[in-house]
């Protein structure tokens, strides 16, 4: 029986089978074998890779906080009001965290354990979970998925009250940010905090696409992006619904609910190196790298691909 026919149940971090994005506008002018804008070079340092100035303003970011005894926050903590909304706060009764507009304190640890063996976990994480297990970009590494194997889904944590503050706290909040992103013949909806990151990825890929056109087929007919919904088996929301994650093709793509009951998860792939390079290098995880591979699914988390965000902070 062909894998295909496992499709209906596929999730959590997708719509089922969603097709085109219905707020997809045809490009006329699209065309997937033209020459790149003239900016930026593909090959230019990505946002990702801090530049000496930027790396300096991520030490920056915590705004001189310190804690009773004098010591600074976490690196993880300190760099995300680099792309997330909120002010790095010490607070006596809680320790270090994440200060919202809103009132609302986000903790960086609480002492609670995510549990990592249910994707679709109701436990609230806090921010150091983010980061636990580490995101590693490189060379694609088949996932070990066996029992014996560890659980780890690195990125797929996510704080939802920091996605809300930073990104819309509601559908139509959500809705008044999303840029449309040219994206290989359709334009798609995408968050303006990370419109021009996908933009970058296209025009890493353009060039690549031109010299391998055996790339494109996963780059087209692509699974969507922007849907306001919760992930399947949980009233979490999805990334897709904050506008900053986008699927590629279905049909090319391998995920791990379309394992047939009984038979043991085995981790697949067909997504080629170049094309989750490119996405890495624009500050996106992809999630072929986690136990519960999602192949198609790429979303826009720079805090993870940081290297400020994993040194010491000073």
């Amino acid at each position: 029986m062909p894998e295909a026919e496992a499709v209906p149940d596929r999730e959590p971090d997708r719509d089922p089978d969603p097709g085109p994005d219905p707020d997809a506008d045809p490009d006329p002018d699209a065309d997937p074998d033209a020459d790149p804008d003239p900016d930026p070079d593909p090959n230019q340092t990505h946002p990702v890779i801090l530049t000496v100035a930027l790396a300096t303003l991520l030490t920056q970011s915590d705004g001189g906080v310190r804690s009773p005894d004098g010591g600074r926050p976490p690196a993880g903590l300190a760099c995300l009001p680099t792309w997330y909304a909120g002010t790095v706060k010490w607070k006596a009764d809680a320790g270090w965290g994440l200060d919202l507009e809103n009132g609302v304190f986000l903790s960086w640890d609480t002492g609670v354990t995510v549990d990592p063996d249910d994707p679709e976990s109701e436990e609230v994480p806090d921010l150091h979970d983010i980061f636990d297990p580490p995101y590693v970009t490189g060379k694609i590494v088949p996932i070990d998925t066996t029992d014996a194997g560890p659980i780890e889904d690195p990125g797929r944590a996510r704080v939802e009250q920091l996605f809300l503050a930073t990104y819309g706290s509601k559908r139509s909040e959500v809705q008044e940010h999303l840029g449309k992103v040219r994206f290989f013949g359709l334009r798609y909806p995408f968050h303006e905090r990370a419109a021009e990151a996908l933009r970058n990825v296209v025009t890493r890929l353009e060039p690549q696409v031109k010299e391998n056109p055996k790339l494109l087929p996963f780059l087209k007919d692509i699974g969507g992006t922007w849907i306001w919904r919760t992930i399947k088996r949980s009233k979490r929301l999805s990334g897709h619904a904050f506008g900053i994650a986008i699927d590629l093709n279905v049909e090319r793509s391998n995920y791990w609910r379309w394992t047939y009951r009984g038979q043991p998860m085995i981790w697949k792939n067909k997504v080629p190196q170049e094309i989750v390079d490119a996405f890495e290098a624009e500050g996106f995880i992809w999630g072929g790298r986690w136990k519960h591979f999602d192949t198609m699914h790429f979303e826009y988390r720079p805090e993870l691909i940081s290297p400020a965000c994993r040194t010491p902070a000073r």
